[in-house]
């Protein structure tokens, strides 16, 4: 008799790597739709930044005003990444899911490739908030239908295990209801750079029109999550 014991671990994780490879080369064949870098107006305006409670360089809040910008619709799918790149740093891996792993260095050439640039810290909370005041744009609790967080089938140190979004890791970009303004994925599904240096001190110095964060620093600023 043979007795089956499984796929031997290490067939598992070349299996594994093959696989994402031919992931890779199948986006490397897909060119990037239209509506993957459609972009929102925003007509600017002036809002409460930051929180009063939490890490300190989340506070104090503060008024901010931002001018008229434009912020893309949708985060950025691989498809469109891997066209302009050609390379993709993602680890979960897939033509609709957003970029996972790109470095800062990596999101400013891209943004630069089409004529944009990554936004300030500031123009990205008004554009998140879209004129909201709760926890979530969608309300002051995470249900698991307003954006993909780390749920109760997530296995990350934060998770909440009282919701299900469907999602263990990364969503499909565009999976759940955008906000106010039109803008998906601005909460939840991954975090986001901007152009901003991190400074712990920086909201009680901020100016009050087009903050730009600090001149240098050693960290910069990602946001969302």
């Amino acid at each position: 008799k043979v007795k089956y014991i499984g796929v031997p671990s290490l067939v598992h994780e070349k299996m594994q790597v093959l696989q994402t490879e031919v992931q890779r080369k199948i986006l490397a064949a897909s060119p990037p739709t239209k509506e993957s870098e459609a972009m929102v107006d925003l007509k600017g305006g002036c809002f409460l930044m930051g929180a009063d409670k939490g890490h300190p360089d989340e506070m104090p809040v503060h008024e901010v005003c931002v001018t008229p910008f434009k912020m893309d619709k949708y985060e950025v799918k691989q498809s469109a990444f891997q066209a302009r790149m050609g390379s993709n740093p993602a680890r979960f891996v897939g033509a609709a899911l957003p970029v996972d792993s790109a470095t800062w260095d990596e999101a400013v050439e891209y943004c630069r490739k089409l004529g944009k640039r990554l936004p300030t810290e500031a123009e990205w909370e008004y554009a998140a908030r879209a004129g909201t005041k709760s926890e979530y744009y969608a309300g002051d609790k995470f249900t698991g239908k307003d954006g993909n967080f780390c749920d109760s089938v997530c296995d990350y140190n934060l998770r909440d295990p009282n919701a299900t979004d469907g999602f263990k890791y990364t969503a499909p970009v565009g999976s759940f209801p955008p906000n106010p303004f039109g803008l998906y994925d601005m909460a939840g599904n991954l975090s986001e750079w901007v152009s901003d240096w991190l400074s712990e001190h920086y909201y009680q110095l901020s100016p009050k029109d087009n903050p730009k964060g600090p001149e240098i620093g050693d960290y910069k600023v990602t946001r969302g999550g």
